[in-house]
């Protein structure tokens, strides 16, 4: 029998020790706890087994369902318990199921992690264990990610054509010109792809940047952008350069340059800014049809 991708391997109740209990009431309310439900899962993807996270609604009922789609690579950048509940059952208490994978290689997962390749496949998959689960609708669906994550959101909306809307908060847009920015990033790409001689490093980074493949977007699937002005890491030139190409190929998006945004929205305090466009954005294409 072939191993068929989505099986869901294994499902974990996350509860949440005292002390990060209180940093969820300080971001949210005490309620975030008490009406989601955030579990540890393991999914099979390529037939290997990768770790992810759900949260949804306490209530049950079938709900539309959002791929969340973390930043960073290795152990930085994912998700924690702690986070899993101020990244996505924040959002999941607004009505929605919420799938996250940790991508091949983290957080115990088997493989090795493919920054910028097979990631792509483990986002997609989620896809797969969403029809795996009774309290999903994959009828209304919708791919959401930040910083890395943002890159693959604009990658899986050319390879899945169904998603009724996406949001990307500090996307990469560009590999190649964010690598010229920092030397910290580029030491990093460089890395990654050591075995390509020059030309095919290129031609990698060109597959892995919207930038330079917006016309292969949906035209009919909105993509609601955010970016903060003051993001170092990712800075916002990634957002004007692509809203620009989008502009130019009429594809349907909104761009949210936030005043004072760094990379890190909980820290600077401009999540609540960015939750309230990602409840409007969700309940506008995707909850409501």
């Amino acid at each position: 029998m072939p191993i068929t991708d989505g099986i869901i391997r294994t499902r974990e109740l996350i509860t949440l020790k005292k002390n990060a209990a209180t940093v969820v009431g300080r971001f949210y309310s005490p309620d975030l706890i008490e009406k989601t439900i955030v579990e540890k899962i393991s999914y099979l993807s390529d037939g290997l087994t990768v770790r992810g996270c759900l949260a949804r609604p306490e209530d049950e009922g079938v709900y539309p369902v959002l791929i969340w789609n973390r930043g960073g690579s290795g152990d930085r950048g994912a998700l924690s318990d702690l986070t899993a509940y101020l990244m996505l059952a924040s959002t999941a208490i607004w009505g929605y199921v919420v799938l996250a994978t940790h991508y091949r290689g983290n957080k115990g997962g088997e493989g090795i992690e493919d920054w910028g390749g097979e990631d792509l496949t483990d986002a997609l998959n989620m896809i797969e264990v969403a029809k795996n689960l009774p309290e999903c609708d994959t009828g209304r669906i919708a791919i959401e990610g930040a910083s890395r994550g943002g890159m693959i959101a604009y990658r899986a909306l050319v390879k899945y054509r169904k998603f009724n809307c996406a949001i990307v908060h500090a996307g990469i847009a560009d590999v190649a010109r964010l690598a010229e920015t920092r030397s910290d990033f580029k030491r990093f790409v460089d890395k990654t792809f050591a075995r390509m001689d020059e030309k095919e490093r290129l031609e990698k980074l060109r597959e892995l940047s919207a930038v330079h493949f917006a016309d292969q977007l949906p035209k009919d699937c909105p993509i609601l952008i955010m970016h903060g002005d003051a993001d170092t890491i990712v800075p916002v030139e990634q957002s004007y350069i692509l809203a620009e190409k989008l502009r130019l190929y009429n594809v349907s998006h909104k761009l949210a340059v936030l005043k004072g945004g760094s990379h890190i929205a909980l820290k600077d305090g401009t999540y609540r800014e960015i939750d309230h466009l990602r409840k409007k954005w969700l309940e506008k294409y995707l909850k409501k049809v």
